[in-house]
């Protein structure tokens, strides 16, 4: 006959909504990776986008370009901390 333990469920049924919570939070970090990247290749494509305009007008866009590449960085180092939490939450099994 079946017999209920009633600790063993209790305990199963944490195990699940803390894997479940890891998951979400997993999905989470992916997805602002991926807004990230979409937002540096929208810097990438400004960065193309001004340096050919320099070389049309004949002008220098350094500074314009420092700023672009400043905010690529930017993007590059918080797309490492969430990478650095990620495999936080991959080590953590």
């Amino acid at each position: 006959m079946f017999k209920f333990d009633k600790e063993k469920l209790e305990e199963q049924a944490s195990r699940i909504v803390q894997k479940s919570g890891e998951l979400m939070e997993s999905g989470k970090i992916r997805y602002n990776i991926a807004h990230l990247e979409r937002e540096i290749n929208t810097f990438k494509s400004e960065l193309g986008h001004t340096l050919y305009k320099a070389y049309k007008d004949g002008s220098s866009a350094e500074t314009e370009l420092k700023v672009l590449c400043g905010k690529i960085d930017e993007k590059y180092q918080e797309i490492e901390k969430l990478q650095q939490q990620l495999d936080a939450l991959k080590n953590k099994d």
